[in-house]
């Protein structure tokens, strides 16, 4: 999905296999606890997910940055004891966001080696 950004460039949003797994057990937990809360919450993800077409900048760099050796950033999802760290890097080359991880925020930061990253053309 494409979309017009403010400084006029847009961006592809596109989900790593990790993210895509890491959404689907997240989905799966909320799911047995409160179905009706999952549906919702994937839609806000969604939504979330797919702000960062138009600005992806807007984000402060990822704690993860360091070990990792190239520019990982972190938009925060949810409120309070459900927030979530959506991890993304920019590929200003293919004009793509690559979203690698979706973790709650209470998890430990990733190491470099977990982080993956956007698929070797």
């Amino acid at each position: 999905m494409k979309r017009n950004s403010e400084r006029g460039t847009t961006y592809a949003v596109a989900l790593a296999d990790s993210a895509t797994a890491d959404a689907q057990a997240i989905y799966a937990d909320i799911s047995e606890v409160a179905p009706e809360r999952a549906r919702e919450w994937f839609l806000e993800l969604a939504d979330w997910l797919y702000s960062l077409d138009r600005s992806p900048y807007q984000c402060p760099i990822a704690r993860e940055t360091r070990k990792a050796r190239r520019e990982i950033r972190c938009l925060l999802f949810g409120k309070r004891r459900n927030t979530y760290r959506i991890l993304y890097e920019v590929d200003e080359i293919r004009g793509t966001v690559w979203v690698l991880h979706i973790r709650h925020g209470a998890r430990r930061d990733l190491m470099a080696l977990d982080l993956g990253g956007p698929p070797v053309p």
